[in-house]
């Protein structure tokens, strides 16, 4: 299953599976930038005792917000989007609601939920 070779019931071929390739890769590089950016905001918070003491539960959910950004983009890049890719990524609690989004989707459906 893959929403890259069939986009919004028109398939992809050529020049156009390419661009939808190149640009899953560019959205992929997006979220690893953002996950850097929020990675250096999560250090910074960490570095001053007083508010790492306050904040340890939300500065520990800015880790898990990069990873769960770092596995999406790990997807795009790899355009598999199968129980085995989604078996292998890092969060549990994602990995069952994806599981329970690809099982959920009936076959040949291609349209946005």
């Amino acid at each position: 299953m893959s929403f890259m070779s069939d986009i919004g019931g028109t398939a992809l071929s050529g020049d156009a599976l390419l661009a939808s390739a190149s640009f899953a890769n560019a959205l992929a590089e997006e979220l690893v930038i953002a996950s850097r950016l929020l990675g250096d905001l999560a250090y910074d918070l960490g570095s001053d005792e007083a508010t790492l003491r306050r904040h340890m539960t939300s500065i520990q959910a800015i880790d898990r917000i990069t990873q769960m950004q770092l596995a999406i983009a790990d997807l795009l890049r790899a355009r598999r989007f199968d129980a085995d890719a989604l078996a292998a990524l890092p969060l549990q609690e994602m990995v069952d609601r994806l599981m329970n989004a690809l099982t959920a989707a009936a076959p040949g459906d291609t349209a946005a939920a």
